[in-house]
């Protein structure tokens, strides 16, 4: 699996691209964070590799297809330790990362997140 290609959403420091590529191997073809922090990160650690950045304004059809999406998206509208506005809150990404999700279709999708939105989700999923 080494010749897979890597798009990495709500990318952070890169640590989830790690451990993906420590375990499938593979390459960053694109991240996508647009936050000034891991902007920074990312370009010292990956300077040819393209940020997207904002993944709610990004144009997934004109995007590089990727055989494995990974993303570290914010767990803050479903954690425990917030306020649980679930998906009345502002940072609630995912349906933008579905959207992506659905154009990409990559082979394999890695994501991490809190527990209280695998089960927002599969609650969601019954309606």
């Amino acid at each position: 699996m080494s010749g897979l290609r890597i798009g990495s959403l709500c990318s952070g420091y890169g640590g989830l691209d790690m451990a993906v590529q420590a375990v499938f191997g593979g390459s960053l073809a694109w991240v996508a964070d647009n936050d000034a922090g891991a902007c920074r990160i990312l370009a010292h650690h990956h300077p040819h590799v393209p940020n997207l950045g904002d993944i709610t304004a990004a144009c997934w059809d004109e995007v590089e297809p990727v055989d494995v999406v990974t993303g570290g998206y914010p767990c803050q509208p479903f954690s425990s330790a917030g306020k649980r506005k679930g998906v009345a809150d502002e940072r609630h990404i995912w349906p933008d990362i579905a959207r992506a999700l659905g154009v990409l279709r990559p082979r394999l999708a890695v994501f991490e997140n809190v527990a209280g939105h695998r089960c927002a989700v599969v609650h969601s999923s019954r309606i």
